[in-house]
Formats: C-alpha cells, structure tokens, sequence
C-alpha cells in the first residue's frame, strides 16, 4: 500500500506565497511568488541580481558577484513587513518586493513601463 498526497484539480486556483530572499544567508528582501519553483527562478534572474549588486547598505554593497541567492518560505514578521509595503506601494502591475534591511540612496517602489 502506498501513501499519495491528496490531488490537486488542474483548475483548482494556487494563491501566492511570499518568499524571502536570502543573500549569502541574510535576509534581504521579500517577495510573493506561486510556489518555491517560481521563487527560485526569480532568484535566478539575471536582471535581479545586477540591480541587486547595484544597491548598498551603510556604503556596502548588498550582493557580490558571486553571492549565493536562495528563497525560503518567508517568517511571520518578513509577511508583515511584507504586507505593511504593498499597503504602502503605489498601485502597479509589477511585482512588489520589500527590502528587509536598510538600503542606501532613494528607491523607487514601483515603475509604469509606459513611462
């Protein structure tokens, strides 16, 4: 006898989940994604990466070349921080991330493509 997990409808809707992005084991950011495959395909990104070894924190930058990036299911306290942004953000199409910790220089939360 084998034990199967319950089977999901093909159709049945998934939320998202949120994520927190860990650099070199610090947590850095949050983010929501449709599951932990999504999230590590952002992390991924290459695009990401360079806008993240762009940032600083205190004169030091947050993400090295060759830093290791890795998504965990994101705590409690990293979903609320989440949340308290996007309450904050501008409405906006693109995804919301927050940072976890202090980044140097202005941030802009969310961009229109159009403009």
């Amino acid at each position: 006898m084998s034990v199967r997990e319950p089977s999901r409808q093909p159709d049945e809707p998934r939320s998202p989940q949120i994520f927190t992005l860990e650099i070199d084991g610090r947590p850095t950011l949050v983010f929501e994604a449709m599951g932990l495959a999504e999230a590590s395909g952002i992390c991924l990104d290459a695009d990401l990466r360079s806008d993240l070894r762009a940032l600083t924190s205190d004169g030091i930058p947050i993400c090295a070349e060759d830093a290791n990036l890795s998504p965990r299911p994101a705590t409690q306290e990293e979903i609320a921080a989440f949340k308290h942004a996007v309450e904050l953000a501008p409405t906006s199409d693109e995804p919301t991330m927050a940072f976890l910790i202090k980044i140097d220089g202005v941030m802009v939360v969310a961009v229109d493509p159009q403009s």
